[in-house]
């Protein structure tokens, strides 16, 4: 198949791959307490990061159909990253963080990007999901 990717040629962007895993993991374990850890993007670091809402906006979706819809008992959901950081595969070339880090400046000037902005209004919905 030829799935999507980010700026990290070996990362996927496969949504319904995901609800696929989980449910995968619910028959195979017995339906386990999952955490998922590291779920995201990658760019080149742009501060207008709309591949990276998109990814999540897809990616929840499909975590959502898989909690309600097919009762996957997931209790955790961590994304992959509030900063920019070090990649142990591509160094400082592939960008996760929601929030952009100048790797030149010897402060380490920190900007939220676009996407900071969406996670925080995902996060702030009262009804959740």
């Amino acid at each position: 198949p030829k799935w999507p990717s980010g700026k990290s040629s070996w990362l996927k962007v496969v949504p319904e791959g995901f609800r696929v895993l989980l449910n995968w993991i619910k028959k195979e374990y017995d339906n386990p307490p999952v955490h998922v850890t590291e779920n995201g993007y990658s760019d080149d670091g742009q501060l207008e990061d709309d591949g990276r809402i998109d990814y999540y906006t897809k990616y929840l979706a499909s975590l959502h159909k898989a909690l309600v819809n097919d009762k996957c008992n997931v209790v955790g959901y961590t994304a992959w990253s509030i900063l920019d950081n070090f990649e142990w595969s591509d160094g400082y070339t592939c960008r996760f963080g929601m929030v952009h880090v100048n790797f030149s400046s010897p402060e380490r000037t920190r900007t939220l990007k676009k996407s900071a902005t969406f996670w925080k209004s995902f996060l702030d919905r009262p009804e959740g999901f």
